[in-house]
């Protein structure tokens, strides 16, 4: 059967039935079709009538029907068709791409009825995928990320992470803190460049500074998890005072954290990272998988450096390092 896409038969059953045997055999009347193919002339009729308004069947003047060769026939009955589906197409896309106004006259009408959203939602573990990928599709603006943990969670979720890599290439900007435990693990480094070659910016603190884990999505909301035995799961809070308390927490949050991931860095430079990683609490096996160093190295060059700086414990490393300014006064 001949069928358009989404639709109704092309070309009907008994027409179609009709339209080979008339391509088979010899010119001949209605009557003659009809009784060749056991049907009634009614039938024939009707079947013939689709044929006719497909414009692959005639019949002449004394009644004979007549079929042209179906290359041109049934070749113009298909572009007719393929123009009909070419401009769906076009029909489709024109609608998609009036998605984003669409949103923007929604969100102007939230803005003048009301809220129609509560300020907060519960999210459950099992929901937080569908609510992040939501946030992600319908927010704009900065998408700032605090992970306390990263072997878990809705980012591990594929929609989540293929939408997640559309947003960063959309040149959104995403600034992410991980805790410094994460590093010593040689499957973090692949994970974290890949994220970072997509355009994701990532700094570093000791776990004990993580006491949280959130997501701020633009100024649409706040994704907060909720860390409770008894009803583990999130919480979703959308007042704007809320995300901009958020928003200040993780910016100081970031003003303290650290880049860890450079690389190539010279040997001065790359001194004073040691220095840097060590203020922040970073214990040996971390600071020389940033550094691309063996720990025996990271070991001896800190007792070099305690030995140059008159220090006895890292501690005085630390006071007489930051009298004379080697490190950065500003992260930011």
């Amino acid at each position: 059967m001949i069928s358009p896409p989404g639709g109704g038969p092309v070309l009907p059953p008994d027409a179609e039935r009709l339209y080979r045997h008339a391509l088979r055999a010899a010119p001949a009347g209605l009557t003659e079709h009809a009784g060749e193919l056991g049907w009634s002339v009614v039938e024939t009729e009707l079947a013939l009538a689709d044929l006719e308004r497909l414009r692959l069947a005639r019949r002449g003047p004394d009644g004979t029907v007549r079929v042209d060769d179906p290359r041109a026939s049934v070749g113009r009955l298909l572009d007719g068709q393929e123009a009909e589906l070419d401009e769906r197409r076009r029909q489709l896309l024109a609608l998609r791409g009036s998605l984003e106004s669409f949103e923007l006259d929604f969100r102007q009408g939230l803005q003048l009825s009301g809220p129609r959203l509560p300020p907060w939602e519960a999210v459950a573990p099992s929901e937080a995928s569908a609510a992040v990928d939501h946030l992600l599709r319908t927010s704009d603006g900065p998408l700032l990320q605090v992970s306390r943990r990263i072997e878990t969670g809705p980012g591990h979720e594929e929609g989540v992470r293929r939408q997640f890599e559309e947003v960063t290439a959309s040149g959104r900007a995403v600034l992410t803190i991980f805790p410094s435990s994460v590093l010593p693990d040689p499957l973090w480094l692949q994970f974290a460049q890949h994220r970072a070659a997509a355009g994701e910016q990532q700094r570093y603190l000791p776990d004990g500074e993580l006491r949280v884990e959130f997501g701020v999505f633009g100024s649409s909301g706040v994704l907060l998890e909720h860390d409770d035995d008894r009803e583990p799961g999130y919480l979703l809070m959308r007042p704007a005072s809320v995300i901009r308390a958020f928003v200040t927490l993780f910016e100081e949050l970031w003003r303290r954290a650290e880049p860890v991931l450079a690389q190539g860095p010279s040997a001065p430079a790359q001194t004073v990272k040691l220095l840097e990683l060590l203020a922040l609490g970073f214990k040996d096996e971390a600071i020389a998988r940033q550094l691309g160093l063996s720990l025996r190295t990271v070991r001896r060059r800190i007792s070099v450096l305690m030995d140059e700086h008159g220090a006895d414990t890292r501690f005085q490393l630390g006071l007489a390092v930051s009298r004379r300014g080697l490190l950065r006064a500003d992260r930011r």
